[in-house]
Parts: structure tokens; C-alpha cells; sequence
């Protein structure tokens, strides 16, 4: 008995030796977990205390426009021009069938005919009445008749006329034709269709001068740098001294200036004023009414007393515990910044204040969720 003691204890022993050496190789053998470098996007920091940029959502349209249409109701007839395409002033654009119109022609120029005729016979019979008159052979409430008959024959004559030429007047206004140089901006009726006067048939849009529409908040009125401010109008003759250019996602790295040309004095039920901003036509880039663009205003030697801090989309903030921070990018690392956030602007971007945050800091715009302080991280190509 005790020897099979002895044998199962040696057992044992064996057992645990190999559980202890393979414990050992496989702890040997691991290798150190790589640390993740995530990529990021960012955007650098512009200016501080003397620099005031806003951003603001705003869409392209030509520097001349109009919408087209018939003076007159009928069918249209023919559409002879494509949308995009580029017209010459007085370039048929579109007809109506006209095959009404030349029949109140005919019965204007009949009723003209008939309204002459008995204008002659009015005039005829005057002659004669007046002769015999002048003789006293007939008094004079009957030459008065003949008078009277011959004003109202005129009266229908000149009546007739206007008929006549209100009918050929219209004949060729089924004819619909282009005010100025431009192009095509937007087709709204197809052949074959009833349509009714003033009904939009074209949209024409003169691109030798671009015009980019935004609107600014009231609060971007107050603090812009103008002094004697009394209307907003001031602004235009201010422009100059800000920085103002327009920047399309499809063409990144690209910005374009700008000049403003009026300024709305009435704001929308948003509380934001509209602005028209001028921009010359690219030979390099088909830019087209109707695109997106983001305008940049940078409102530089703003002075409001306060320390105005950055502007950043706001995906850039990262909350926690009711405190707000943001990421700054430094030699391949992150690390957390507090921040202050201030307003919201259009396109999706917020004021900033950071006692430790300084011009041309880059902050990670995304995935701010993510990271930990310290993390490596390499920047996206744009």
C-alpha cells in the first residue's frame, strides 16, 4: 500500500513540473502588444486674440438672373435649347402653337375691315348732309345725326386697330426669346404642355460674374470691426479689410476671394442677415449655380474686450463629466486640452477659449471619442 502511495505521489510531482515549464515557455514566448496608432483628421488653429474667423454655409448663383416665361397662354410648341446650354441675347429659346392667335388675327383685321367701311359710308353720308345744310335745305339736328355717326364709326375704326395690333402682339409673344447672354440654368415645361401665362419656363443665369449668397447671425453683425456703424451697408465700404473667400469640398486646399456687393438690412426670421458676395468666373474650375460653397470671413482686429478664442467644428469637442476638452496633435501624440465653448455658427462650427491654446495648434477634428491621452497618432492626407 505504501508503495502505491509512493508511486501516485511521483506522479503528482511529474504532472506539475511539466504544468510549471510549458507556464513558463508559453509566458517566454509572448510577445509585447503593440500599441494602435490611429489615424486622425485636424485642423490648425488661425489666429487668437487679434483674428476672428466665422464660417458660413452659402450656394453659388449667377451675377445676372431671370426666370422666363410666356406673356400669353397656349401650348408649347417647341423647346429649342437644353438645360446648361449657353444662349445669346435674342436666341429663340421656346414656341407656343400659334395657330389661335393667327385667327384672332384674321377676325381682328375683318372686324377693322367692317369697322372702315362703315366709317366711309359715315363720312360719305356727312359730306352730303353738310352740303345741304350749309343750303338750309336740312335742319339742324339732323346734320348734328351725321356728325355724332361719323365720331363713333371713328371710334370703332381705332378700336379695331388696337384689336389688330394687340392680336399681333400677342402672335409674337408666343415666341420666347432670350433677354441676355447666358446660360441655362434650369428647364421647367416640356413640349406638348398647356401652360398659362407668367408660368416659369426657364431659369437663365448670367455666369460672367458669380455671385455667392450666405447669411451672417446677428451676433457676427455686432462684433464686426466697423466703426460708426449706421446701417449695415457700412459693411460693404468696410470689406476690404477683412479676409473673405469661399472654399468648395471638391476642390480642397483651393480658396477663392471674395468682394461684397450688398448687404441685407432686414434680417429673416432666423435672425441672420443675407449677404451677396462677388466672385470672378475660374478658367480652371466649372463652378455652376446652385453649388454648395463655404464662405470664411475673417473679421481681423475685432475689439470686443474679450479674448474671441478659435473657431472649430464641433466635432472636435470631447465632454466629459459635464467638461468640455479638446485634442491637440504634438510630435505624434495627443493630449487633452480644456476648453471654454462658446457660440454655434452655421456649417457646423463653435467658438473656443483655451488659456493653453495658441495659433497654429492642431487640434483633432473626429473621433475624439476614442482616444486617451498620450495616444499615438499619425495625421490623414486631406
Amino acid at each position: 500500500m505504501k508503495h502505491i502511495i509512493k508511486i501516485l505521489l511521483g506522479i503528482a510531482l511529474i504532472a506539475g513540473i511539466i504544468y510549471g515549464l510549458n507556464i513558463l515557455r508559453q509566458e517566454k514566448q509572448a510577445e509585447p502588444e503593440q500599441e494602435i496608432v490611429r489615424p486622425v483628421r485636424t485642423i490648425k488653429l488661425q489666429g487668437g486674440k487679434d483674428s476672428f474667423t466665422r464660417r458660413y454655409f452659402g450656394t453659388v448663383q449667377g451675377g445676372k438672373r431671370a426666370d422666363l416665361s410666356f406673356r400669353v397662354s397656349g401650348t408649347l410648341r417647341r423647346i429649342n435649347v437644353d438645360k446648361g446650354a449657353s444662349v445669346r441675347k435674342g436666341t429663340l429659346l421656346a414656341t407656343l402653337d400659334p395657330r389661335d392667335f393667327n385667327t384672332r388675327i384674321s377676325q381682328a383685321q375683318s372686324a377693322l375691315s367692317q369697322a372702315q367701311a362703315q366709317h366711309n359710308n359715315a363720312q360719305a353720308d356727312f359730306k352730303r348732309y353738310e352740303n345741304l345744310y350749309k343750303q338750309k335745305v336740312i335742319a339742324r339736328a339732323q346734320y348734328d345725326t351725321y356728325k355724332t355717326q361719323v365720331d363713333v364709326t371713328r371710334s370703332a375704326v381705332n378700336s379695331a386697330q388696337a384689336n389688330l395690333k394687340s392680336a399681333r402682339d400677342a402672335l409674337r409673344d408666343t415666341e420666347l426669346r432670350a433677354p441676355f447672354d447666358g446660360v441655362i440654368a434650369d428647364r421647367k415645361a416640356e413640349n406638348f404642355q398647356d401652360i398659362t401665362a407668367k408660368q416659369t419656363i426657364f431659369s437663365l443665369q448670367d455666369l460672367s460674374t458669380l455671385e455667392i449668397v450666405f447669411n451672417i447671425p446677428d451676433n457676427d453683425v455686432l462684433v464686426a470691426p466697423v466703426q460708426n456703424v449706421r446701417n449695415l451697408q457700412d459693411l460693404k465700404s468696410h470689406a476690404e479689410m477683412f479676409g473673405i473667400t469661399a472654399k468648395f469640398d471638391a476642390l480642397p486646399g483651393k480658396s477663392f476671394p471674395l468682394a461684397i456687393k450688398e448687404v441685407a438690412t432686414q434680417a429673416t426670421a432666423s435672425n441672420t442677415y443675407p449677404v451677396t458676395a462677388t466672385m470672378s468666373p475660374q478658367k480652371d474650375f466649372r463652378i455652376l449655380p446652385g453649388m454648395s460653397v463655404t464662405v470664411e470671413v475673417n473679421f481681423s482686429g475685432t475689439d470686443s474686450g474679450e479674448d474671441v478664442g478659435y473657431s472649430v467644428p464641433s466635432t472636435a469637442i470631447l465632454n466629459e463629466a459635464g467638461s468640455n476638452y479638446v485634442w491637440r496633435y504634438a510630435v505624434g501624440q495627443v493630449s487633452r486640452v480644456p476648453v471654454t465653448v462658446g457660440q454655434m455658427h452655421e456649417g457646423g462650427y463653435v467658438d473656443i477659449e483655451g488659456r493653453t491654446l495658441g495659433g497654429g495648434d492642431v487640434i483633432v477634428t473626429a473621433g475624439v471619442y476614442f482616444l486617451h491621452e498620450g495616444q499615438r497618432v499619425r495625421l490623414l492626407e486631406d
